[in-house]
């Protein structure tokens, strides 16, 4: 068994293992603190299982989905994150994202999935919201990530690069590359015109 981590906080990871290890039999664990790390191991071999944190210092998590279906198209991709909304979890799971395990977790929640991931199986939290049809709508949910969407509400507030990264806990540098992608995906080219988008599609949500 190869298990690939993708997670910048090293607690996280060093916990994910060592349950990892309590279960797996002499199995292959690798560590990336960043997503670049993760290709360099990716190009180089084949892993049964991907732990991976929706919140990375280098990649949006459709993208890295995306790049991931193309380098890994047969390896299992568990979403290892903090709890999340029903809506962004589906959004991961329509996007590749087999199975599903919160930080959050119990032990004992924990240790079954580990084991059901560990057989093959796929692992979902015991909640019916998620398998609810979606509503389709033109929100801008249907066009960001869910990092992107954050970054959104903070910029329509009039806040400036480093207060948005101050508070999401991010660099600078990031949020200038989220804004980036923001863009290139709404088709807009300035801050001006993409909270002009936001608002607009927040307005029509409500009427």
């Amino acid at each position: 068994m190869k298990v690939l981590i993708i997670d910048p906080q090293f607690f996280m990871r060093a916990g994910l293992i060592q349950i990892l290890t309590n279960y797996a039999n002499q199995p292959s664990i690798y560590e990336a603190e960043s997503f670049e790390v993760a290709e360099s191991y990716l190009s180089a071999d084949d892993y049964d299982l991907i732990f991976l944190e929706m919140d990375l210092p280098d990649a949006e998590i459709r993208p890295a989905l995306q790049r991931l279906k193309k380098v890994a198209p047969r390896t299992h991709i568990v979403l290892f994150t903090r709890p999340r909304s029903i809506s962004e979890v589906r959004q991961v799971l329509a996007a590749g994202v087999r199975s599903y395990l919160p930080k959050d977790s119990s032990a004992e929640q924990a240790k079954l999935a580990i084991r059901a991931l560990l057989n093959g199986d796929r692992h979902i939290p015991d909640d019916p919201h998620l398998n609810e049809p979606r509503d389709k709508s033109s929100g801008a949910e249907s066009f960001l990530s869910p990092r992107q969407l954050e970054i959104m509400q903070l910029l329509a507030q009039g806040l400036s690069n480093k207060e948005i990264a101050n508070i999401l806990g991010i660099t600078e540098g990031t949020i200038r590359v989220h804004l980036s992608a923001i863009f290139k995906a709404i088709k807009v080219s300035n801050r001006t015109e993409a909270t002009l988008w936001y608002l607009l599609r927040q307005k029509k949500l409500v009427d």
